[in-house]
């Protein structure tokens, strides 16, 4: 995808959408941000050792260049391109993709809703 191409949340398959929608959910009572990407398990063993584990749906992700795989730190993330950030905005907009309830944290980080006055004075 282009830069003059318009982003549409339809740039991601079903299974796409469903594997991001259970990343960004909420997590023992942790709400996880779009900047800091979804982390990866390793391989404990065999000749694939200290490798990520990328699923199936990652991997589809990575080879379109929605995404791109960190391995600076610690542990292995998944990160958003810029054009992956431009699909995802255009998904997490459309109610049929992404409740906008469930994932208000998710679209105040990308801009799409105003972050309310006592959250912002918080910070």
């Amino acid at each position: 995808m282009t830069e003059t191409q318009a982003a549409s949340g339809a740039d991601f398959a079903a299974s796409e959408r469903a594997y991001i929608r259970s990343e960004l959910d909420m997590i023992f009572s942790t709400l996880p941000t779009v900047a800091d990407g979804f982390q990866l398990k390793t391989w404990r063993g065999g000749p694939d050792r200290g490798k990520p584990k990328i699923s199936p749906v990652a991997k589809g992700l990575l080879e379109r260049g929605l995404m791109r795989l960190d391995t600076a730190g610690r542990l292995p993330r998944l990160l958003f391109t810029q054009s992956g950030i431009a699909a995802r905005r255009a998904m997490m907009s459309d109610r049929r993709f992404a409740d906008p309830k469930k994932f208000a944290h998710v679209r105040q980080e990308l801009g799409i809703d105003p972050v309310p006055e006592t959250q912002a004075r918080q910070d």
